[in-house]
């Protein structure tokens, strides 16, 4: 069989075409919303977050079983040797069975179980502010990848621009009209362009990669994103953020439990410096040696007593009043936070409405600045066709175009990450 070039050219188009739609098979299209969900079932940071609420949790079983009667089972061997078994009974064997009973402990128990609680709600809202922040940065990611896709795309258009435009200054060099220079210029700037488009599938590959971690995916990127840097980039128009963000956030809502919290710990302090009061049930037998029931000498022996037992705090050098003292100074500690943080959200919120604000006035000009730009271009390729410019000129006219093609990509993410901002500012992550 006769290979011919044609032939072999045709061969392997066919099957680098068979390979790039395997790929594409391959991988995964995959959108901002489902990078979400990914995040908050997959994340490493929001699993640790919910076995927190299942310590919680088991706290709070262990709790709720304080002030509650307890049973204890307990079996004791016994042998004396000379000469304590000529008065006690040689050896035997004593199963006890112990019953306790809390009766009044200065309401300590029940505050217990309420902290217990709270601190269930407070672990439920820590996970809540961690999957905003997960949520928050996997947003933030996703945009690196659309903005490192549309920087290639970009690089790609240049160097087909670039590749043309060499081709013209060539063949004006060749004819006499134009310099050397303009040529190598052209070069460089080709160069420079292939650079460009390295770092933008660098810039790609890294942020893949770190999307996948934040979602769960470990180090797999076999995953493509499918939005673009289009929509639309308005300007906001709110009222009320502020207050609907303090009722939202986590932060506030775990500043207000912990402070709901201190304040029942200084009511368990102020118990410390009540009676207790408790009730104790025991029941006691032996087996052994004859003689061990001290009634009748018999081998066996049952019995069983009770106790009461009053607890009341005299004297601890100041020690406890002093522990409800510093209870009291947290508290006011905790209310100064709290106070705090609702003045630093309010700051916050303004802040993120503004930069979104901000950044759909960047978008608005760096679109006109670009339209300005393709025109600017347009009409030096046309100048150079009839020979009124250089070369040169119209290399400062691609790079212009360049350059405004790039701040709008870098516009129209930075307005993606501002809207991602807002809405973990407001709490609605």
């Amino acid at each position: 069989m006769k290979w011919t070039v044609k032939g072999i050219l045709s061969g392997a188009l066919i099957i680098v075409s068979l390979l790039m739609s395997s790929l594409a098979v391959a991988q995964r299209s995959i959108t901002l919303e489902e990078v979400r969900q990914l995040a908050i079932h997959q994340n490493n940071n929001v699993k640790a977050a919910e076995q927190n609420i299942q310590v919680a949790e088991a706290q709070k079983h262990q709790a709720d079983a304080s002030g509650k009667f307890t049973l204890d089972g307990a079996v004791t061997g016994f042998y004396f040797g000379k000469p304590l078994n000529t008065i006690l009974p040689e050896y035997g064997v004593s199963p006890a069975l112990n019953f306790n009973q809390p009766i009044y402990s200065g309401g300590k128990n029940q505050l217990g179980r309420k902290v217990a609680a709270l601190t269930v709600n407070i672990q439920t809202e820590r996970k809540a502010l961690t999957t905003s922040d997960v949520l928050y940065n996997t947003e933030v990611t996703y945009w690196q990848v659309v903005s490192a896709k549309e920087q290639i795309k970009l690089a790609e258009q240049s160097h087909r621009q670039l590749t043309a435009l060499v081709t013209d200054i060539n063949n004006q060099y060749t004819a006499g009209l134009t310099y050397k220079n303009d040529l190598l210029r052209a070069r460089v700037q080709q160069n420079q362009n292939e650079l460009n488009l390295r770092q933008a599938n660098d810039a790609l590959t890294v942020a893949m990669l770190n999307l996948a971690q934040l979602t769960g995916l470990g180090d797999s990127i076999e995953f493509v994103v499918s939005d673009s840097i289009n929509g639309t980039f308005d300007s906001l128009q709110t009222s009320d953020l502020t207050v609907r963000a303090q009722s939202l956030r986590s932060e506030i809502r775990i500043q207000e439990k912990t402070l709901e919290s201190a304040r029942l710990q200084e009511r368990i302090y102020k118990g410390d410096l009540l009676p207790s009061v408790s009730l104790g049930i025991s029941g006691v037998s032996a087996f052994g040696k004859q003689g061990i029931n001290p009634e009748n000498s018999s081998n066996s022996m049952a019995s069983y007593y009770g106790l009461v037992t009053v607890n009341v705090p005299i004297f601890a050098w100041g020690k406890r009043s002093e522990k409800v003292k510093e209870q009291q100074f947290r508290i006011q500690s905790q209310e100064h936070l709290l106070r705090e943080s609702r003045e630093i959200i309010s700051v916050q919120v303004q802040q993120s409405v503004l930069q979104v604000n901000q950044s759909a006035r960047r978008v608005k000009l760096a679109e006109l600045s670009l339209l300005q730009a393709e025109e600017n271009l347009r009409l030096s390729k046309d100048r150079l066709q009839a020979g009124t410019i250089v070369g040169k000129d119209v290399l400062e006219a691609q790079t212009i175009w360049q350059q405004a093609y790039s701040s709008v990509i870098e516009s129209k993410v930075g307005y993606r990450i501002a809207e991602a901002n807002l809405k973990r500012t407001l709490g609605e992550h």
